[in-house]
């Protein structure tokens, strides 16, 4: 792939809990950052923009705040949000940088599960020194952060 093909990610998981269940791991602010390993400052409402900040405690993403803006929450087949992708460097001023689009589509399958598909999409509007470094940050992060959300989703209540 080359990099100016690099302008969308697409995932999909089968999670073995209930839409309701996993829409509400996506969207309650507690639950979001327990899973995706983050405070949430804010209400996860369309419209509104929240601030998190990573708990990691070591790497490029430890303690980082960034932004993210609300955009759609359907019950319980749409989330979606935008943000900056990529980990984030501290020689960019982010205030200038465009924002990637992130939804979740959620569909009950057959055995009670939850079929769920994330699409990041804009990358094509980040500039081409960055859009390879940002796309695999995100590409590869989408890969992990889909396994915790199963992994909550199936185990907590």
């Amino acid at each position: 792939m080359t990099v100016a093909e690099m302008t969308r990610i697409d995932r999909s998981i089968e999670i073995k809990a209930p839409p309701e269940r996993v829409f509400r791991a996506l969207t309650n602010p507690d639950e979001l950052g327990t899973w995706f390993k983050v405070k949430i400052e804010g209400e996860i409402v369309a419209g509104e923009e929240v601030w998190m900040t990573s708990l990691f405690k070591e790497g490029a993403c430890a303690g980082y705040r960034f932004a993210v803006k609300i955009l759609e929450v359907t019950p319980p087949r749409l989330f979606a949000w935008q943000w900056q992708p990529g980990v984030p460097d501290p020689k960019v001023d982010y205030s200038r940088e465009p924002w990637t689009t992130v939804t979740f589509t959620l569909e009950p399958t057959a055995g009670g599960g939850t079929h769920l598909t994330v699409a990041e999409t804009g990358f094509d509007e980040v500039s081409l020194e960055r859009r390879a470094s940002v796309f695999g940050d995100n590409s590869k992060g989408w890969a992990e952060v889909l396994v915790w959300l199963r992994n909550y989703a199936e185990t907590a209540h």
